[in-house]
């Protein structure tokens, strides 16, 4: 949809404040409606113009609208203050007030618009109408003055009087002429008509009349002459029909030519002819007999009207008379003065005539040079224009930061250059091409840059190139004092750049009052609005830095800079992440929005860690892979493609990424942590203790506590937590984790208590409610650890912990169906958790899965081939599926790799006892009642070892051969 005529006022205006468009734009919104955005336009407008008669009376008309009286009045006491002699402001003000029906404020203003202009009909009739409303009378004409006024033009006159007689022409004149005395009346009447018909047919433009005009006054002195010789006339009588009034072959409407014909001469109005007119030039048409001394008028015009008739009317045949006489005579005359023609030779040339070619030539000279004059002077004008406009649009250019407004920008100011030498055009040449060459890598603007930098009026572009452009750190040093060095009112970008150093430096407070000169200017500046942002960023505040690159946004919504600060802003809240996404794929989408070289990482980077925060790890690896192929391999992509494999719990591709960002940048504490991360979720928690060796902080003994946790050494791990304490106080992810040890060590109770507390916390951290549920689980009340898994579930959708864990309490309360579902998305979300798995694998063997269950345990045992309750639970699928040996076999791998292990004794006492070896059984029941077994394990275990005992007392030499050798130490002393 095309712009409406506001919305282009407002672009002109936007781009210019100083124009005089703010009159325009405000009379807008006063005809739409919008009176308070109109008053605003015109305060800012009459700043820069206050003598603007028309910008005051439209801010009175707003302020009318929205009812300040008071302020109107003002407004249109000072438009009438600027030109007093002017009728302008007056018709204005006057025409406004009555438009309001303010008659009584009007009328003072419209008798002064009378008294200045007396002959407007318009503003006679809003005085009338103003009079009428308050019952005042109305304004009669007053009959003009014996001579025509000053303002009439004779021309109009004259086309007045010849309307009057052509249509008069058409009636009958009387055959008597009229009386001089009437001449007077008629000046007058012909005045008083002329003039308000010229003024009913004027433009809205004449009927509001600017100030006066002196071009207008050059004939004001002649047409006084005009008239008061008119009048003179007027009372001697009717001046005679001139021929420019009514031109021979002119017609009258009633078809005859004026001035011939049988009745009188009609009498014409009034002309502006002086009384006496010029004496006439000698007419080189004229007989030359005049110079003869005896010719007479007559001689040369030929004898008179009647006397040509009274010759036509002699009858043919009359004698010879005098009149005959003097007929021969005059004929002889003619003869005689056609002779003289003929020898009289013809007058000398005069000097005019004869230079006329020269004087030709001359004027063509002269009209050529006038021609080439008006043609620079336009040229110029032009050039000048040209020039005002490619500043004016670079700038804006500039301010944008993209890299299709520099290109823009760059083209302009090329054209530009050429038609004109100012040195504004090269400095923000020169800042522009530095720009691009720098951050957009463009080789033919590093060359212009350079080149603009010589030249003495680059000003502060030659300050930016230096800067950008500096070959060795010493020329860098040099640039920065210069950049340091510049006054507040130097270049926006070098604002900018100024506060970019004073940051780099440690000077925060003074790098920012740099960066807020930058961003306050017209046009701010967007990448110091960028750069504020950061700085609120790194602060901690995210919601100041999201307001400063929402403010950079709403001019341009595809800024680069403001873009991926906005998206590191909301992952930091972790709120309108898909907002974030979606301002990430316009850039991407615009190639005249393409990221800035040195901006390309962090581009890549906030896009791939949104792409995680929104669940789309896959994504994220992709497009890092991407990324390292086209910018090349630095720790800080190989450390993002770990964090990515470590959200997708990738743990092999995640510790691979992971050990290369280590190897680039071996001090970066960061990449190590990563590299732990993933070397414990492999089930590697030695080797993460050793890439954690030469470093030290919070973040890493929090990591070694969890890597003591998985190789069984609470205690250890303990006190790895408790370093991380300060003042008395821990960290909320380090609580958590003590809390578990706490219930590794056997202090469930203890650690229910500190989980209970952290939970409540209005942000509570990661994985609370899940180690909640682990205590619950140690103190035996399976119903509390259910609520507490369902909730880590619910507010923890992508952590499996809370489903692994609901599952195991699923299967301990008899719900195993139940649990199969939890368990399969929490090994679908992290194959690699093998509890979880071995979970699933007793959930699928209570449930009477046999076969899926084993499927799961050998999983789990390809991965820990001496995992004893993966071996326990296979023993148990293999007997329910009537496979003894096989389960006999898997029972005793259970008991080598755990001796102590009470429930694997016992699937090796209940495989012993299926297979009929129950002098194994025997002994292997009563070590498995020794190592602590509990509730229906018991119960099994002394059925075991009282049948077997029966069994072998009454087959005591037989059962004693079939004791396998693995069954216990005493046994095999026997």
């Amino acid at each position: 949809m095309p712009p409406s005529i506001v919305e282009k006022y407002e672009q002109i205006l936007a781009a210019d404040p100083r124009s005089r468009i703010f009159v325009e734009l405000a009379k807008a919104l006063v005809e739409r409606g919008d009176a308070a955005r109109a008053v605003e336009v015109c305060r800012r407008g009459l700043e820069h113009h206050p003598s603007s008669i028309l910008g005051r009376v439209v801010w009175g008309r707003a302020l009318l609208d929205t009812g300040d009286a008071g302020g109107a009045v003002a407004q249109f006491e000072a438009a009438v203050a600027v030109d007093p002699a002017s009728p302008y402001a007056f018709n204005l003000v006057g025409e406004a007030l009555v438009a309001k029906k303010h008659f009584a404020q009007a009328l003072p203003y419209l008798e002064r618009a009378v008294e200045l202009q007396p002959a407007d009909a318009r503003v006679r009739g809003w005085l009338d109408q103003a009079r009428r409303q308050l019952g005042v009378g109305a304004v009669t004409p007053q009959p003009g003055p014996k001579q025509a006024p000053e303002q009439e033009d004779s021309e109009t006159t004259i086309q007045v009087g010849l309307r009057r007689r052509s249509s008069s022409a058409a009636t009958p004149a009387p055959t008597s002429a009229p009386a001089p005395a009437a001449t007077g009346t008629a000046i007058s009447t012909a005045t008083s008509t002329a003039i308000p018909t010229a003024t009913s047919t004027s433009s809205p433009e004449t009927a509001h009349p600017e100030p006066f005009d002196s071009a207008a006054s050059g004939r004001s002195a002649q047409d006084r002459l005009r008239v008061s010789a008119t009048a003179e006339t007027g009372t001697r009588g009717a001046p005679p029909v001139l021929s420019r009034v009514a031109p021979a072959g002119e017609t009258s409407a009633a078809g005859t030519v004026p001035g011939a014909g049988a009745t009188a001469p009609i009498t014409p109005p009034p002309l502006r002819a002086p009384a006496t007119p010029p004496p006439l030039s000698p007419d080189p048409s004229r007989s030359v007999l005049y110079m003869i001394p005896t010719e007479t008028t007559r001689d040369v015009i030929g004898p008179s009207a009647a006397g040509r008739v009274g010759a036509l009317r002699a009858p043919a045949g009359a004698a010879p008379d005098a009149a005959e006489a003097d007929r021969l005579a005059q004929q002889f005359a003619d003869e005689l003065r056609k002779k003289l023609l003929a020898e009289t030779p013809p007058p000398a040339p005069s000097r005019l005539r004869r230079s006329r070619r020269l004087l030709g030539a001359a004027a063509i000279v002269l009209a050529v040079g006038a021609a080439v004059a008006v043609y620079l002077v336009a040229d110029a004008k032009r050039a000048t224009a040209l020039a005002a406009t490619a500043g004016v649009r670079a700038r804006a250019g500039l301010a944008r930061d993209t890299l299709g407004s520099l290109r823009e920008a760059a083209r302009l100011l090329e054209e530009a250059r050429r038609a004109s030498e100012d040195p504004e055009l090269v400095s923000l040449s020169a800042q522009v091409a530095a720009l691009l060459a720098v951050e957009h890598g463009d080789e033919a603007a590093r060359k212009l840059a350079a080149e603009l930098a010589r030249d003495p009026r680059s000003g502060d572009g030659g300050r930016v190139v230096d800067y950008l452009l500096a070959a060795s750190p010493a020329e860098a040093k040099d640039a920065e004092g210069s950049l340091l060095d510049a006054r507040p009112s130097s270049a926006p970008l070098v604002q900018e750049l100024a506060g970019r150093v004073l940051v780099g430096r440690g000077e925060l407070e003074a790098g920012r009052g740099r960066l807020e000169i930058a961003a306050r200017a017209n046009p701010p500046l967007l990448r110091a609005l960028s750069e504020l942002g950061d700085l609120s960023l790194r602060a901690g505040d995210a919601d100041r830095a999201l307001a400063l690159y929402r403010a950079a946004l709403g001019a341009h919504p595809t800024h680069p800079r403001s873009v991926v600060g906005a998206a590191e802003a909301r992952l930091a809240t972790r709120r309108d992440l898909a907002d974030a996404a979606r301002e990430l794929a316009a850039v991407e989408a615009d190639p005249a929005s393409a990221p800035p070289q040195d901006l390309r990482l962090r581009f890549e980077l906030a896009a791939a860690r949104v792409a995680l925060a929104r669940g789309e790890p896959a994504e994220a690896a992709a497009r890092l892979a991407r990324a390292t192929e086209s910018l090349g391999q630095t720790g800080t992509l190989a450390a993002a493609l770990a964090e990515a494999h470590l959200a997708a719990r990738d743990w092999d591709r995640a510790e691979a990424a992971a050990a290369r960002a280590v190897q680039l940048e071996p001090r970066e504490v960061s990449h190590r942590l990563l590299l732990a991360r993933a070397q414990v979720g492999r089930g590697r928690p030695a080797a993460a203790l050793a890439a954690l060796a030469p470093v030290d902080g919070r973040a890493v003994r929090i990591q070694r506590a969890i890597a003591r946790l998985r190789l069984g050494q609470p205690a250890a791990a303990r006190r790895e937590l408790e370093a991380t304490g300060r003042d008395g106080r821990m960290p909320a992810e380090a609580a958590v984790w003590y809390a578990l040890a706490d219930v590794a060590l056997g202090r469930a109770p203890r650690a229910r208590a500190l989980l209970e507390k952290l939970s409540l916390a209005r942000t509570p951290p990661p994985l609370v409610h899940a180690a909640l549920g682990r205590a619950l689980e140690a103190e035996g009340n399976l119903a509390g650890a259910e609520r507490a898994y369902r909730t880590a579930a619910e507010r923890e959708p992508d952590a499996p912990e809370g489903l692994a864990g609901l599952g195991r309490v699923l299967v301990a309360r008899g719900h195993a169906k139940d649990a199969i579902a939890p368990l399969e998305d929490a090994v679908r979300m992290d194959p690699a958790d093998l509890e979880a798995r071995r979970a699933l694998g007793e959930a699928r063997l209570v449930a009477g899965l046999a076969g899926s269950a084993r499927a799961e345990l050998d999983a789990v045992l390809l991965a820990r081939p001496n995992d004893v309750p993966a071996l326990t639970l296979l023993s148990a699928a293999w007997l329910a599926e009537g496979e003894a040996s096989e389960a006999r076999r898997a029972a005793e791998r259970a008991v080598a790799a755990g001796p102590r292990d009470g429930r694997a004794l016992l699937a090796a006492a209940r495989a012993a006892h299926v297979a009929g070896d129950l002098a194994a059984a025997k002994p292997l029941a009563a070590r498995a009642l020794k190592a602590g077994l509990r509730g229906d394990d018991t119960v099994e275990a002394k059925k075991i070892l009282t049948f077997a005992g029966k069994q072998v007392a009454m087959n005591a030499p037989s059962s004693a051969k079939k004791v396998p050798a693995a069954v216990s130490k005493p046994a095999r002393r026997r």
